[in-house]
């Protein structure tokens, strides 16, 4: 199997070590209660090494602060951490009146809690309000677009200076750069970043305020309640850490990949890439095979043992309109889509093998359709 669908989820690299829990008085729950302090070092450390200031912005109209592990609180994924950074911040903030609002093509984990809020009277799409929480992609998990997260942020600040950014780093974390100067949250996920699934955090600026979701034994600094998955968080911390370090060589294996995967615009005729920038991670690719609908060519590419998607795995079961559609895309370019997703631990030998696969099936069935 040639697995390119690594914006869904990647394969976890980190065998567990440690599973007792850290709020047990025991030797093994001290030892588990550090391991989940050293964590938070290395998610904190690897926080801080996402980016230095853009030169657009002075360092003079910036706040001096720096991710700490105290700011860390682990989760069970990005959709919970997402939750977390809007619903809490709505409860925390909803008797002054706030406000939330998102591009309405986000992942579901950012439209549906800024929606459910709505609904339910906690916040409206009003951005006058005194508080008002703003959540962005770092990353576009359909498109790879990155945000220009520091022009972004200034922006809002600057007509809304209380504003709060929330920043949703699943298809960021540790693969892109990132100024932080000007974020009051960031979350992220272990699954994405080579750690298990069942695992992420939200990195939470010291001030903000937010009211937990879950209530119980007070864990994660009363902001999260339960029993911490601390082997899942060790390996995650220890993935994200792997991964931050080897950036820059990681960004230039997964470029090589992508262009490779790129080249079937000239292999083929009516191909398509679609994003809405020239500034895209090299980590996803989204290519439109006009005349073939994605979903039956992610199938023909699955039977040929090339497994590739149509855009967020937690859409595939749903009829709505796709989240290219709502960017602008046309129709026929949105329903022919199939989103590519790298790893630094694919090969450039897959790559290749990838490219004359999606030639044959493509022609293929196009030959099928004329029919």
């Amino acid at each position: 199997m040639i697995y390119f669908d690594n914006a869904a989820t990647t394969q976890p690299t980190i065998t567990p070590q440690i599973y007792h829990n850290p709020s047990s008085p025991h030797a093994l729950g001290i030892k588990s209660e550090r391991a989940l302090r050293d964590a938070r070092v290395k998610i904190a450390s690897a926080l801080c090494a996402s980016g230095n200031l853009p030169s657009a912005l002075t360092h003079a109209s910036l706040p001096a602060h720096i991710p700490v592990p105290e700011e860390i609180i682990f989760t069970s994924g990005g959709t919970e951490s997402n939750n977390l950074a809007i619903l809490g911040y709505a409860l925390a903030n909803k008797k002054n009146g706030i406000s939330l609002t998102s591009a309405t093509y986000e992942h579901p984990s950012i439209l549906a809690p800024v929606r459910f809020a709505q609904e339910y009277g906690w916040a409206t799409q009003c951005v006058q309000n005194k508080a008002h929480l703003f959540s962005v992609s770092h990353v576009n998990h359909e498109t790879g677009d990155i945000n220009d997260i520091a022009a972004i942020s200034a922006e809002i600040k600057k007509n809304n200076p209380s504003s709060v950014i929330h920043v949703d780093g699943a298809q960021g974390f540790g693969k892109e750069n990132i100024c932080l100067h000007l974020i009051d949250m960031y979350s992220f996920s272990g699954h994405k970043c080579h750690g298990p699934t069942g695992t992420g955090g939200l990195w939470i600026k010291k001030g903000i305020r937010l009211t937990p979701l879950l209530h119980g034994g007070g864990q994660e600094n009363n902001r999260r309640s339960g029993t911490e998955n601390v082997s899942a968080i060790v390996q995650m911390a220890e993935a994200a850490k792997l991964l931050s370090q080897n950036k820059q060589a990681n960004h230039v294996h997964v470029a090589k990949l992508k262009s490779i995967l790129e080249s079937l615009q000239d292999a083929l005729p009516d191909v398509c890439v679609n994003s809405l920038s020239r500034t895209v991670s090299p980590y996803i690719l989204n290519l439109s095979f006009l005349g073939v609908k994605g979903e039956i060519l992610v199938h023909a590419l699955s039977e040929k043992g090339l497994l590739v998607s149509m855009g967020a795995a937690c859409n595939s079961r749903k009829r709505a309109k796709s989240a290219l559609e709502i960017m602008g895309f046309d129709i026929e370019i949105a329903q022919s889509a199939v989103r590519f997703s790298f790893s630094p631990y694919n090969t450039i030998a897959e790559a290749g093998q990838a490219h004359d696969i999606v030639i044959d099936t493509v022609k293929r069935l196009r030959n099928v359709m004329r029919k």
